[in-house]
This record gives structure tokens, C-alpha cells and sequence, in this order.
């Protein structure tokens, strides 16, 4: 029998991004069942004429320092969309894979599948996995350029799958499933178990080229790499589809799909990325790093301190402890990034589902400034129901924070979050309730009769502005938030006065 062949893309239009563990996963997973994969890396295009490229819109808007020093580029990255699918057709054509493997997030659906269709002919099935099909499998599995879909997790399954397909064994009934049928059916077989994450496979750094590890933070390009620490939230925020993740595990396996990975485990990562890899920085990769216990917290420092590379991670408000950020520093954390959302207390609490104060916050964040931890707090703008007046509890609440960087999203409705459908029933989709959610870097797609989609989209772009300038300067920063080419002009001349005085 011929070896089985993975031809796998993670569509993203941001260049620069970080390498995505799902690559290396999937990659240890087949190579021990003697299972090639090949990965077709997009990040090597600019295709910021067909997708957003978010990165660049943050750095736009400055919720990012301005990287000082060149950018690792591959010669690849010159080349732009039409570049990108030809040569992903000449790549299957010339590998010729048993299966062509999809994972994506809404946000990148559509330009998933123009690619998955620009290969549809080659007769290759299409399995189609990520956060979107785990989230709006009767949407995802409806798509003529995909054949099945991947629910939930695809640790457990991705050998028997390819091993089905090449044998021409049907994938009816093989977990975590959705197959299309020759006569237009659909076979929806029943979740899994969430994998045990000491199970997963050390990371390869083999499926990716060199210039993928060279991303910035803090205005310096280092050597990064992600380490994944924890999957899941045990958050219940309305605009996150982390909740209905967490209950459909509970319902159909009797598990939370919420858990962390050993601290053990952890540091074989580590290990691998500082020796093997050369790593200058380290990516935890997990919603709230500090949901490690203090036991975990000790053990994690007591292991770390053999490298001290500085590393940056994920967390909340409130979920910051003194004595976790105390003995983390003095191993090497550089950087936290918090997700504050939002800072009027009320709305916070009754729409995001976020109920603490914003003393608390205060108080809590704090601690880094006491340890001189950098920390960037990420915001978002125009949820249902608000205003411009209520958003600005959220430029008042920044201001008092003072954050090293600090970003003003735009609301997005993913798919199985309450707040889209809380958007539905308010009619602010009305004009078409089944559209993809862009990234939050994008612009609003509600109609909402108290807060425009221009008013959205200032008030995300003049965000840093407000959080920077006195203000006596308030007045000239609101022309900035027009839309407009008067708007524009003033925008871009703040942008370089802030970029000269509050940037570096």
C-alpha cells in the first residue's frame, strides 16, 4: 500500500503571525503512524488585497510599538494573491496527497474557501477542522468545497481518517464527524472525549521553514515560539464561543473541555524550543496562563529558572495574583496581555458577563507595575446595545490604567456566542443573519440605531489617541474620529505626533 499523503493549510492573512501548534500537533500525530504531512504556509503572501491583514491594521492603530530592526522575509513574501493559488495548485499537483486537511476560524472562512476551491477539480477529498466547524458544523458542512468536517478535537481521529480515505473506507460513524453522503445526506456521528493534554506530542519545528520563527513584541523581533499550557476558558463571557465549547464536552462526554497540561510537559517544550529551536522569546499559548495553581506556579518557576528567556502570557484582570507575578518576573516574564473588554462596570457585568469592578482592576494591575511587568490591555468596541457614551468609561478606565500598548478592537458576532444571538434578536443583522463574522479587526457589521458603524470604527482608531494625549487635546482627536477625508487627515497627523512622542 502507497504511504498516505496530508497536504494541510491554516489559512491566515496576517504575515508575521506566530507559528500555529495545530501544524506540529497533527504533524508528531501522523509521523508516528508512518503518515507524511506537507504544510502550505499562507503567511508568505500578502494578500491584504483580498483579506485583512490584522496585524497591519494594529499597527495602524498603534495598539503595537513599532518594531525597531529589520523582519526576517522570506523572498515567498513578495509574491500576493493570485501567487498564492497557483502555487498551492502546483503543490497538489506536484505532491499529490491522499487528502487535502483545512483548519479555520470564521474569520478566515472565506478564504479558506477560495482555496479549498481552487483545487476542487483535482478530485483530493477536503476535510474541513478548526474553531468554525466546531462551531457552526451546519454551516460548515454545507459548503460545496468540503467533504467532512472535524468537531471539536482531531487528536484521536486524524490517523483513522486518513488511513479511511486511503483505503476508500467510508468515514461514517468515525468520531467527531460530519461526512457527506453520495445521496446528499449528512452522517453526524457523536463527540469524543476532549484528549489528555499530557498526550500530546512534543513540538517539530520540521513542518515549518526558518523564517516562520522570527515574530515581534514589544517593538523587537525575536526568535518565538508558541508553548501550549492550557485549552479552553473558564470564563463564561458572551462575545467567546468558550462557553458552548465547555457545556457541549459536558453534555455529549461527561468532561470540560477546559483543562490545563502538566507543568512537566510544559517544560519539554520549553526544553526543545530553548536547545533545539534557539529560542529568544516564548508564546504561552493559553486564554489565562495564571489559572495554574500556586503548587503549578512554583513548579513552573523552579523548572524555568535553568533558561529565563523572557516570555509573554495571557491573562485577566482579575485573575493576577502577587505572588505568581512576583516569582514569574524573576524567572522571565516580560509581558501580559489583559483582556479588560470593556470599562463601564454595569455593562460589563450584566452584557459581557465580567462582573468585577473597575477598583478591583485597578488594584490588581497594580501588581505589574510594582514588578515592572509590560502589560498591553485589550479592549473592544461596539457590542450590542452600546453607546459612544458608554464606551468612553472604557478611554477613562484605560487612562487610569496607563498600559504599556493597548488595543480597541471592534465587536465581531462569532457564531455559538449569546451575543450574536442577542444581535439577531435585536435586528442589528437583519440585513443578512447568517453572514461570517470578519475579525475584530475589521468593521462592524451591525446596524445599531445608537452607535454607527462610522462611529464604531473612529472610535476604535482614535482609541490610543485619547489614552495619550491631554486633554485639552480631545477636541482635535474627535475630528479624527470622522470618517471622512478631513477626518483622515487629522488622524494621520496625530498618528505621527503620537508615534514620535508616546511610541517608543
Amino acid at each position: 500500500m502507497s504511504r498516505a499523503k496530508v497536504l494541510f493549510i491554516n489559512p491566515i492573512p496576517s504575515q508575521m503571525a506566530l507559528v500555529s501548534p495545530v501544524v506540529s500537533l497533527f504533524y508528531g500525530i501522523l509521523k508516528k503512524s508512518d503518515i507524511d504531512l506537507k504544510f502550505f504556509d499562507t503567511t508568505f503572501y500578502d494578500v491584504s488585497d483580498q483579506h485583512l491583514d490584522s496585524n497591519k491594521v494594529r499597527e495602524s492603530t498603534l495598539a503595537v510599538k513599532v518594531v525597531r530592526g529589520e523582519a526576517i522575509t522570506p523572498s515567498d513574501q513578495v509574491k500576493g494573491y493570485a501567487d498564492l493559488l497557483e502555487q498551492f495548485r502546483q503543490t497538489a499537483l506536484d505532491y499529490q496527497p491522499t487528502v487535502i486537511m483545512a483548519s479555520s476560524m470564521e474569520s478566515t472562512m472565506n478564504f479558506t474557501r477560495q482555496m479549498l476551491a481552487h483545487v476542487r477539480d483535482l478530485g483530493i477529498p477536503h476535510i474541513l477542522g478548526g474553531v468554525f466547524p466546531t462551531f457552526a458544523p451546519e454551516v460548515a458542512v454545507d459548503y460545496p468545497e468540503v467533504d467532512a468536517i472535524c468537531v471539536g478535537e482531531g487528536e484521536s481521529i486524524i490517523v483513522p481518517m486518513v488511513e479511511r480515505i486511503l483505503t476508500g473506507e467510508s468515514l461514517e460513524g468515525l468520531e467527531n464527524t460530519w461526512v457527506k453522503t453520495a445521496g446528499g445526506g449528512i452522517v453526524k456521528s457523536p463527540l469524543s472525549p476532549p484528549s489528555p493534554m499530557d498526550d500530546i506530542p512534543r513540538f517539530d519545528l520540521t513542518p515549518y521553514s526558518e523564517s516562520r520563527f522570527y515574530r515581534a513584541m514589544s517593538g523587537k523581533m525575536y526568535r518565538m515560539f508558541p508553548v501550549e499550557s492550557h485549552r479552553g476558558c473558564p470564563l463564561k463571557c458572551t462575545f467567546c464561543n468558550s462557553p458552548l465549547q465547555d457545556e457541549t464536552y459536558l453534555k455529549e462526554t461527561g468532561q470540560r473541555y477546559f483543562r490545563g497540561r502538566s507543568v512537566a510537559k510544559v517544560m519539554e517544550d520549553v526544553r526543545y524550543f530553548v536547545e533545539e529551536g534557539k529560542a529568544e522569546y516564548l508564546f504561552f499559548w493559553a486564554d489565562n496562563f495564571l489559572a495554574y495553581s500556586m503548587n503549578e506556579i512554583d513548579e513552573f518557576c523552579a523548572a524555568y529558572a535553568e533558561f529565563k528567556t523572557p516570555f509573554y502570557v495571557q491573562s485577566y484582570p482579575v485573575s493576577l495574583h502577587e505572588e505568581k507575578i512576583r516569582k514569574l518576573k524573576e524567572v522571565g516574564l516580560h509581558r501580559v496581555g489583559l483582556g479588560l473588554e470593556h470599562g463601564n462596570e454595569a455593562f460589563r457585568r450584566d452584557i459581557i458577563r465580567r462582573p468585577y469592578s473597575n477598583a478591583k482592576a485597578i488594584e490588581k494591575m497594580a501588581i505589574l507595575n510594582k514588578y515592572n511587568v509590560e502589560y498591553s490591555i485589550n479592549n473592544i468596541v461596539g457590542f450590542p446595545t452600546e453607546t459612544p457614551e458608554l464606551h468612553w468609561d472604557t478611554v477613562l478606565l484605560n487612562r487610569a490604567l496607563t498600559p504599556d500598548t493597548s488595543s480597541c478592537s471592534i465587536f465581531t458576532p462569532f457564531q455559538g456566542t449569546i451575543l450574536r444571538d442577542l444581535c439577531i434578536e435585536k435586528g442589528y443583522m437583519e440585513d443578512d443573519p447568517s453572514i461570517l463574522a470578519p475579525t475584530n479587526n475589521d468593521n462592524s457589521i451591525l446596524n445599531m440605531p445608537d452607535f454607527s458603524k462610522e462611529e464604531i470604527a473612529g472610535k476604535s482608531r482614535t482609541f490610543n489617541f485619547y489614552l495619550k494625549f491631554p486633554e485639552d487635546r480631545f477636541d482635535e482627536i474627535a475630528k479624527a474620529e470622522k470618517m471622512t477625508p478631513e477626518g483622515d487627515k487629522v488622524w494621520e497627523a496625530l498618528r505621527q505626533e503620537y508615534k514620535e512622542n508616546y511610541a517608543s
